[in-house]
């Protein structure tokens, strides 16, 4: 393969292959010799769990497969490389797959697999050890305390980039991994392409910038941006996001031009900043191969979807990386009640009284289940034009550690409707009850585990070779850094800003959110230089908490500024409870967080206001 100067990796999937065609659209239009797929997250890692649970050969993003059909023989003939962490539980059983694939397709290519991430075989011999596995949240609590540590299914470390490149470097084309940080397989390429050593941290850490912009797939080309506004008569048909990554760890995010000249996603100043402050810890960006120092970045546009990225500086990496370990928690149901008009809220009182009283009061709930949440969903319209737009939903959750919670029926169909026909005028649900009937669900605990304890395997389909990729080594390493955590500097002056207008902060700021562990990240940031001291000194901790109204229950909150983004960025602590697979919220990404609070109102100064709305 020749080498230029600048290594070009494009991205095919965002999480669990989410635009299926997205592989073939990048192997052949893209021009990029590396592609590279996400299709991990906390949610079908528990999944997965399950999975493997009912069959040992199971345990991998199958859908990888189909992708891979559809774009092999042009990946062979364009002499592409494919990296992805489709292999989630068992990434030799998925290569093993793509070998069987590739074969039926008449292809050769040589398959790779990375091992070591799963250590559920050898968590007694690492607490043996001293690992403790304490929570990202607490050193006091350890692993050895957790309720679920009997009934543990799955337990995967985030390991780095190691193994990706000495895959790689073996001459690997396609490279099959588990639980590496989303970003590592980018790392990875690039530390291949550029022959990084592992201790040129400014480099590594502009390359895990580069690959948390693109591992979202379509995220950084318009998708689940604050300013889609500007673009809703096309969106549709966005491909996903491509990085080049030059020498020194600086780059470029862009896209595949557009087709015939129709529109097909967008990277510019505002999609790129957004998939940065997507799920970050706050300035200080951990990844299992660098510590990312977000304070002195800068991004600019530097053409028609080309946005720059220089200034990320980087530390050695960390001693520790994360762990996430899986247990079967119990079982899990929804279902939905609608209600149309008039008195809706005191509609939905109604049956929420009748739902309470029929289960023995709230005392009898409480001891029935672990989980029992009646929440409204929107707001009926008035004088509305439509039925639709006059009705708004009431969603009933539940958990309980066992199915008998649920009732004879192990279903929460009689447990919404109690009084048959004697409800509220107008009750209505969905004539479908797959929600209904309870499902295994899956508790995560989000630990820690030092680095020294996780060699890795390199492994090839048809070949006894193996590499084996030795730990990354204490000396190499450096304590966690912490984020900064600080409130706003200056007091806000209503007068220093002129006339204002009450209105909704996302008129004049954009948004992004997402979930971290339990937690949810919120980053907000301005269009223009001479609104962000505006912006910092409007966003304090306080401040939050308000617009946040009352979903604020005294979670505590941490805030950071990042003038290169000029942003604003806070993480909310516990408001997923204990994470995505096992939260009660509707939201369980917290993907929501930005929009909602966007929509909450402060004063504008007008003067930014007659710039136009976002």
């Amino acid at each position: 393969m020749t080498r230029d100067a600048v290594c070009r990796i494009a991205a095919f999937s965002g999480y669990t292959g989410d635009k299926f065609g997205a592989l073939k659209e990048q192997a052949e239009g893209s021009g990029a010799p590396i592609l590279f797929g996400d299709y991990l997250a906390e949610m079908n890692i528990a999944w997965q769990a399950l999975a493997i649970k009912a069959d040992p050969t199971a345990g991998y993003e199958a859908i990888f497969l189909q992708h891979l059909r559809t774009a092999a023989r042009t990946i062979a003939a364009n002499k592409q490389k494919v990296l992805t962490n489709a292999g989630a539980l068992n990434p030799r059983g998925l290569a093993e797959a793509v070998a069987a694939l590739l074969k039926e397709e008449g292809v050769q290519l040589k398959v790779a697999y990375v091992l070591g991430d799963d250590v559920l075989a050898r968590l007694p011999e690492l607490e043996a050890a001293g690992e403790t596995f304490h929570h990202l949240e607490s050193d006091a609590r350890h692993l050895r305390d957790w309720k679920l540590r009997g009934r543990i299914l799955s337990a995967n470390a985030y390991v780095g980039a190691r193994g990706v490149r000495a895959a790689l470097e073996a001459g690997a084309d396609v490279v099959i991994t588990g639980r590496v940080t989303d970003a590592s397989p980018v790392i990875a390429a690039a530390a291949w392409w550029h022959g990084w050593r592992w201790d040129q941290y400014d480099a590594l850490a502009g390359a895990l910038l580069a690959g948390h912009c693109i591992e979202c797939g379509a995220y950084v080309t318009g998708g689940n941006s604050s300013g889609f506004l500007a673009y809703k008569d096309e969106y549709y048909d966005l491909v996903m996001g491509i990085a080049e990554i030059e020498a020194d760890g600086s780059f470029v995010i862009t896209k595949q031009p557009p087709r015939a000249g129709k529109w097909n996603g967008v990277v510019d100043d505002v999609t790129v900043r957004s998939q940065i402050l997507y799920e970050i810890q706050g300035n200080v960006y951990l990844n299992p191969d660098v510590q990312a120092l977000l304070d002195d970045m800068e991004v600019r546009v530097v053409g028609r979807d080309r946005v720059r990225v220089d200034g990320v500086r980087g530390l050695a990496p960390p001693e520790t990386t994360k762990i996430a370990v899986c247990a079967m928690a119990g079982y899990q149901a929804e279902a939905v009640v609608y209600a149309c008009g008039l008195d809706v809220e005191e509609k939905f009182d109604t049956l929420k009284l009748q739902i309470t009283h029929s289960l023995g009061g709230r005392d009898a709930i409480n001891a029935r289940f672990t989980t029992f949440d009646m929440t409204q969903y929107g707001v009926a319209a008035k004088d509305a034009e439509t039925e639709a737009a006059a009705t708004a939903m009431l969603r009933i959750f539940a958990q309980a550690e066992s199915l008998d919670a649920f009732g004879p029926a192990r279903s929460l169909k009689t447990m919404i409707n109690p009084d048959g026909l004697g409800h509220f005028p107008g009750f209505h649900f969905p004539l479908t009850f797959g929600n209904m009937t309870p499902v295994p669900y899956i508790e995560y605990w989000p630990g820690r585990v030092r680095q020294s304890h996780l060699p890795l395997t390199v492994g090839f389909v048809g070949s006894p070779e193996t590499i084996k990729v030795p730990a990354v080594g204490a000396g190499a390493t450096l304590p966690v850094r912490p984020s900064d955590d600080y409130d706003a500097g200056e007091a806000l002056i209503p007068a220093q800003w002129g006339s204002t207008t009450r209105g909704p902060i996302g008129l004049i700021v954009h948004a992004r959110s997402g979930d971290k562990g339990g937690n949810a990240n919120v980053g907000f940031f301005v269009r223009h230089d001479d609104e962000y001291p505006w912006l910092r000194a409007l966003l304090t901790k306080a401040e939050l908490a308000r617009l946040m109204g009352k979903e604020f229950v005294g979670n505590r909150i941490e805030r950071v500024e990042l003038p290169g983004l000029k942003a604003v960025h806070f993480v909310i602590h516990d408001y997923l409870g204990k994470g995505v697979s096992s939260t009660w919220r509707l939201d369980s990404l917290a993907k929501g967080v930005a929009e909602y609070l966007r929509s909450k109102h402060v004063d504008l100064p007008d003067r930014f206001l007659v710039r136009g709305k976002i």
